[in-house]
Formats: structure tokens, sequence, C-alpha cells
């Protein structure tokens, strides 16, 4: 008898749960596709604007744009390339850090040239710096175009 009676409490506090856990209304989640922004940033480091910096060794380029606020720099993303033969058919991107592989025509020696960026709100500093950290008087990096697209 006492097994009956556990089992028949036992049933209606179950059937209690059940309609209580019936009755509640789920949350309806809604997704939305994100909503990004994209910004493309481009520019031209001619060859004459190439600063050297002695203590590092690496040549730079300071760019400012207002393309890179606070906001973009704290939750933002960026990609930037360094752009070849812009404006023709042929042009192409190689992301960076990018690195060359070079021989220098004087001595025949061969050398790695590395160019990368740094980004801070309101600019991007781009970098050039060859394997040895060799100064040359007179020389400077090519002329070079660049490519950033923001995204945000």
């Amino acid at each position: 008898m006492k097994t009956m009676m556990k089992k028949c409490v036992f049933l209606a506090l179950m059937a209690v749960v059940l309609i209580g856990l019936s009755s509640c209304e789920r949350e309806k989640i809604v997704y939305e596709p994100c909503q990004f922004h994209k910004v493309n940033v481009d520019f031209h480091v001619p060859q004459s604007a190439w600063s050297f910096d002695a203590e590092n060794g690496w040549y730079s380029y300071y760019y400012e744009t207002k393309q890179i606020t606070a906001s973009i720099y704290d939750y933002g993303n960026w990609t930037m390339s360094h752009e070849y033969n812009p404006g023709t058919d042929d042009a192409f991107l190689i992301q960076l850090p990018e690195f060359r592989f070079l021989q220098d025509e004087g001595t025949g020696d061969f050398y790695t040239q590395r160019t990368d960026y740094q980004v801070g709100v309101g600019c991007v500093i781009v970098y050039v710096t060859n394997s040895d950290y060799a100064y040359e008087p007179g020389w400077k990096p090519d002329e070079m175009y660049f490519h950033m697209q923001i995204t945000y």
C-alpha cells in the first residue's frame, strides 16, 4: 500500500512538473546577419619619402589617415598589402609582412628585404628592413604602393 501511495505521489509530482514545463514560453532566437563595413585605404610612397632610422636599421614611412579611429583601432580588423603594377591589368597584391629575396647588383651578395607595418590611431607606419640592417649612403627602398582593407 505504501509503495502504491509513493508511486501515486511521484506520478502526481511528475505531472505537475511536465505541465509547468510545457506552459513555459521559450525565448525566440532571431539570427540576423552580421553587418560589416569595409573601407579601403590606398597610398603611394615615393622613393624620396623613405627615412632611415639609424638606431634600428630600417627605413620607414609615416602615413596619416582619418580612417583609423580609436573605435576601429580597438574593435576593427585590417589587412595591409604591397601592390605591384598598380593601375594595370597585371596588378597584384602581396599581404604584409612580405619577404623579398634579392641580389645586390654590385657585389652579387644575396639578402632578404622585409616590408612590414604598424597601425595606430590615425596612422600607418610602413617599415622596410634589409637582412643585414646595413645602411648604404644614397640607397633607399623603391617607390611602393600599399592597399589596406579595414573591416569594422
